[in-house]
């Protein structure tokens, strides 16, 4: 970045942009699509802006939360890397479906449904019929998908009395193809043959749906899945394909939402692991489906990846498998705040820890845990982080140990939102 965009911090060294050069692939530029509703759904914070000015600004005003906290003394910092992608990037989409009546868009009225996201702070529904986020085959999707609901017996979800059929649609797109894995997140499994003939419809209007799952989730809560999920149509997973391995994911199961940049991420996450040739222990603790474990352990690390999705795990084994890596990573499904006292006796000296929670960051348990690790084994830490409030909060819990944040990398993750992927190395 340009020296006027430095923050005000001598003690901040800046690295070459040689490596974001090498490791932001070229992607064919996509035309900026505009916004419509913008002012209504309050999500994208940038939208209809300038791309550049906009990772600026939220670039900057992380590393002033940082600096804040005095994280950054002596700290390596790059320029933050741009998506190859800055719009059409988001490969996963989680769509609450509501009453149209109760939706906050006008034209949402004219069916019964309501389909879209939550505008922030509220559980008021934005209909969206076009985002220029999506990858197209969801936006495709979406559209057909509207009327195929309205002309069905399926009722949209109501909160305030927890009836109705359809809560939520998940639509995940492979980002090499255009494949797509569908999931309808109902009250229970009574429309089940109604949805599976509802594929077989979207199927001859041209849409390649490879996979699609009815998850129940009759809950009075906000969690989106529930913990059953049965196959309607095509495969139990979504092929995708990431740093040269290949991947099938469950409908529940964690993928990034923006898979051209989460490979320079995770290619960043082995490049700062390096090569082990003496079988060091590494930690991938939130391994989601497995591939920063398989990275790791392609590089010589022996690993083992902790991961809540009992889903996410069985689909890391089969990866594993699939990717054929002979140093086999060992997964264990659970929370990492149930287990940390339970890990196998070959894992409990770690040369090397990496973690990438959700946005809720460490628990207290977990930060505890992972500090009188570090003060035992003299282990490096490798923190993958989407929110950068938690991520102050942790990395200034864990500086008690004498540990300082030595690197600072800054991926825009999440184009025209406020959000960023940071990746911060403790040693």
């Amino acid at each position: 970045m340009a020296e006027r965009n430095r923050p005000n911090s001598k003690t901040i060294v800046y690295r070459s942009e040689r490596w974001k050069k090498d490791h932001s692939r070229s992607v064919k530029p996509i035309e900026q699509k505009t916004c419509r509703i913008k002012d209504v759904c309050g999500t994208c914070q940038f939208i209809n802006g300038d791309y550049q000015n906009s990772l600026d600004i939220k670039y900057r005003a992380g590393l002033e939360k940082l600096t804040d906290k005095t994280l950054l003394q002596g700290t390596q910092v790059t320029s933050p890397i741009p998506s190859p992608r800055s719009q059409a990037y988001r490969t996963h989409a989680k769509l609450a479906v509501r009453p149209a009546t109760k939706s906050v868009t006008p034209h949402a009225k004219d069916g019964r449904f309501a389909i879209g996201l939550f505008q922030p702070k509220s559980h008021k529904v934005v209909d969206i019929s076009f985002c220029p986020l999506h990858r197209n085959s969801i936006n495709r999707l979406i559209r057909d998908l509207k009327p195929a609901l309205n002309d069905s017996s399926l009722t949209p979800y109501d909160e305030e009395t927890h009836t109705g059929d359809l809560r939520y649609i998940a639509i995940r797109a492979s980002h090499l193809t255009e494949e797509v894995m569908v999931t309808f997140i109902c009250m229970n499994d009574s429309k089940r043959l109604e949805l599976k003939s509802m594929i077989l419809q979207l199927r001859n209007l041209g849409h390649t749906i490879s996979a699609a799952h009815l998850n129940v989730n009759g809950e009075q809560t906000n969690t989106i899945f529930g913990g059953v999920s049965k196959r309607l149509a095509g495969s139990d997973r979504l092929r995708e394909e990431l740093c040269d391995l290949s991947f099938e994911i469950g409908p529940t199961s964690f993928f990034q939402v923006n898979p051209w940049q989460a490979e320079n991420v995770y290619r960043r996450v082995e490049q700062i692991a390096g090569p082990d040739r003496s079988h060091s222990v590494a930690w991938d603790l939130y391994c989601g489906t497995g591939q920063i474990s398989m990275l790791l352990a392609n590089a010589g690390y022996r690993t083992i990846g902790i991961e809540e999705n009992p889903q996410a795990t069985r689909d890391a084994q089969k990866n594993v498998v699939r990717n054929r890596v002979e140093n086999t990573p060992q997964f264990v499904a659970g929370r990492v705040e149930e287990i940390t006292e339970n890990f196998p006796s070959w894992a409990q000296e770690p040369r090397l820890i990496v973690v990438n929670p959700s946005r809720k960051g460490l628990s207290d348990s977990v930060r505890e845990f992972l500090k009188s690790t570090m003060a035992r084994s003299q282990s490096r830490l490798i923190y993958v982080s989407c929110d950068i409030n938690t991520l102050v909060r942790d990395l200034d819990d864990l500086k008690s140990t004498g540990k300082r944040v030595v690197q600072l990398d800054a991926f825009d993750m999440f184009p025209f939102t406020d959000k960023m992927e940071w990746l911060a190395v403790l040693n």
